[in-house]
């Protein structure tokens, strides 16, 4: 049996380390492993023709039934790069397993898949410890993950989308535009996690002092947590007006309407609630507490390795109807079930803490969506996409659903 193994390099991951796997002076390497023929292809994502004629040599080979397998290396952002390049290109995600090596700030992708938050980048001898790469890619346990899709509107009349964006040797915030116009409508596809919060306002801090290395970013960010911690953040109560699951599939940000039937889970307590929401207004389940982090997950890690955070809250239900707590009827988390994880925060501390005691979160919801979040009037949030972090003016909806993309990944097996 032929395997190939297509490498997608993002050369300034790592504080440009990932680009050692573009340092070996040749586009393809073959040898035998384990009396296998094993094909490697180098890809610089920077790049565009050798992406290009990577991706059509995958589909190729996918039609002769070769065994491919694509690796990442870099974070966790280059994954959903490359995801989309595959879907560009029409490559068939259901016989091409994705695997990493990981080289980003966080690399929670990798975390859960085995392979460990950071790695040397040291090739080896005769390329030995590449070899040994290998070998664990050919014996990894194939496994599904989903994607999910994220659209995010804001007022049509005073509302926009921030990011900070490097500008020369400069970090500075800058509105996001389409076709010259200010952009309404954020559509994102997301791997790990998603949260509206403080945690958010952290790493949008964090985006304006990034540097190139791994090392200083998790300095930088540190001191923008302790810096947001003596200010005053915007909680959930005061930002978002409630949630609700969608009981049509199918629909989009645009047609959503008061029509549209759903099944309420929460709504909060405070004022600059939006009149339009009657059935959410009256509803009476009520979110208790007053988190400072609203946070879905796909993955169980967070943040550079804060795991199993919603199987380490088991028994902590943050949703009241009435006056009454609901039980937890919810199940284990596995990224692969078509469900997804909503939790909350009540502090900043407990959210620091969580790495190294556990219990600190809230469990809010658990479901397949898809999800529709509401925000109150006047309100500018922070919030962050697979460690992509923006703010909000005026934002009136978010919607969250299921991709019809489904990728398979490589777990690291156990032995």
């Amino acid at each position: 049996m032929e395997f190939a193994f297509f490498l997608f390099v993002n050369p300034t991951s790592g504080g440009n380390r990932a680009g050692v796997y573009l340092q070996l002076d040749a586009e393809t390497i073959k040898f035998n492993l384990n009396q296998k023929p094993i094909n490697v292809y180098f890809t610089s994502l920077h790049q565009r023709d050798q992406v290009e004629m990577n991706l059509r040599r995958i589909k190729e080979f996918q039609q002769r039934n070769v065994q491919v397998r694509v690796i990442v290396c870099g974070g966790d952002g280059t994954v959903m790069w490359v995801v989309d390049e595959m879907h560009k290109h029409g490559v068939d995600y259901s016989n091409c397993p994705i695997g990493i090596i990981p080289f980003g700030t966080g690399n929670d992708f990798s975390r859960v898949l085995g392979w460990g938050g950071d790695t040397d980048g040291d090739l080896g001898a005769c390329l030995r410890n590449f070899k040994q790469q290998i070998s664990q890619w050919l014996n990894a346990k194939i496994h599904d993950f989903d994607l999910w899709e994220i659209n995010i509107t804001v007022d049509a009349q005073t509302g926009s989308f921030k990011r900070i964006k490097k500008q020369g040797d400069l970090f500075q915030k800058e509105i996001l535009q389409k076709d010259k116009d200010v952009l309404k409508q954020l559509d994102k596809r997301m791997s790990n996690y998603f949260s509206i919060g403080v945690d958010a306002r952290i790493g949008f801090g964090f985006d304006k002092k990034r540097t190139q290395s791994a090392c200083c970013n998790k300095c930088v960010y540190f001191c923008e947590g302790l810096k947001k911690m003596c200010l005053k953040n915007p909680t959930t109560n005061q930002v978002i007006q409630g949630m609700q699951i969608l009981k049509e599939q199918n629909v989009t940000i645009e047609q959503i309407t008061t029509t549209v039937p759903t099944d309420i889970l929460f709504k909060t307590k405070g004022v600059n609630t939006r009149e339009d929401q009657q059935p959410l207004n009256e509803s009476k389940f009520i979110l208790s507490g007053d988190p400072v982090t609203l946070l879905c997950l796909n993955i169980p890690s967070y943040s550079g390795g804060a795991g199993a955070i919603w199987d380490n809250c088991r028994g902590k239900v943050a949703v009241k109807e009435g006056t009454q707590k609901l039980q937890d009827k919810f199940v284990n988390q596995d990224f692969g079930d078509g469900k997804i994880e909503f939790v909350g925060f009540n502090s900043m501390i407990g959210m620091a803490n969580e790495r190294f005691i556990h219990g600190n979160a809230v469990r809010i919801a658990q479901g397949e969506g898809p999800f529709l979040i509401s925000f109150k009037k006047n309100v500018s949030p922070y919030f962050q996409i697979d460690g992509e972090y923006f703010q909000a003016v005026n934002p009136t909806l978010a919607l969250l659903k299921r991709s019809p993309i489904r990728i398979k990944v490589l777990m690291k097996a156990q032995n």
